[in-house]
């Protein structure tokens, strides 16, 4: 007797193999493993985490690193674990190595213990820098010379330079930079804050006069909305 073929939950192919097939733990909802890759490759690449069903309309199940991680490929792998670490670290207590060919994240609870005054070390290059101003170390100049006589060098304008270049924004809401890879210009931040990315407000400015361009921004809104809840209640019978 042939074994049953499967349907996958994204592209509703319904001739997958069970060992072609993804399923969620904690939900039991399956996927093809491609399908699967590819929803993991996103939101990787948008620095989500905490990665959620694909069923993202009405499941909060969540994808977790070891039950995926023979799915990944290294770069993901490795950018995937970097999240993890970042995430581990409240945002207050992070530090990143000065050297530009590190930046290794650290913390400062763990730097305290090198009690060696304002000099500290990475712990992956080992290159010194001070813990006050997060500059490579000045030896017998103090945070405020430094950064009059090596303006270029500190972190605060290799970050806005590097931000510049890169067309980044950074979110009103919890000040991280933002990296929008594709799509239109409204996009969500991983604290939930939603912005335009043109102009950074939540209420986009960049057509306050344009009744047409308002119109279709309400009629979208509504479609999508209308789409969500028809979702929501499908899953339901």
């Amino acid at each position: 007797m042939p074994a049953e073929k499967k349907t996958c939950g994204i592209c509703f192919d319904t001739d997958f193999n069970a060992e072609q097939m993804f399923c969620v733990a904690s939900c039991g909802h399956e996927f093809c493993v491609e399908c699967v890759k590819r929803h993991i490759e996103v939101r990787v690449f948008e620095g989500d985490v905490h990665i959620r069903c694909p069923c993202y309309y009405y499941c909060k199940s969540k994808l977790t690193f070891e039950s995926c991680v023979h799915l990944l490929t290294p770069k993901l792998r490795a950018i995937w674990i970097q999240s993890l670490e970042e995430e581990s670290v409240p945002a207050i207590e992070r530090v990143y190595c000065p050297n530009p060919k590190c930046s290794t994240l650290m913390s400062k609870t763990r730097l305290s213990k090198q009690e060696d005054g304002s000099m500290r070390c990475c712990f992956k290059c080992w290159e010194p820098f001070c813990i006050d101003c997060k500059a490579p170390w000045h030896k017998n100049l103090s945070c405020e010379d430094y950064k009059r006589l090596c303006p270029i060098l500190t972190e605060d304008v290799v970050l806005n330079v590097l931000a510049n270049q890169k067309n980044w924004r950074q979110c009103n809401n919890c000040k991280h930079l933002i990296e929008r890879s594709g799509g239109c210009d409204r996009v969500i931040c991983r604290c939930g804050f939603s912005f335009c990315y043109t102009c950074g407000n939540h209420r986009c400015v960049c057509y306050p006069e344009d009744p047409v361009i308002a119109l279709w921004c309400c009629f979208g809104f509504v479609l999508y909305s209308l789409a969500c809840i028809y979702l929501l209640l499908s899953s339901q019978h």
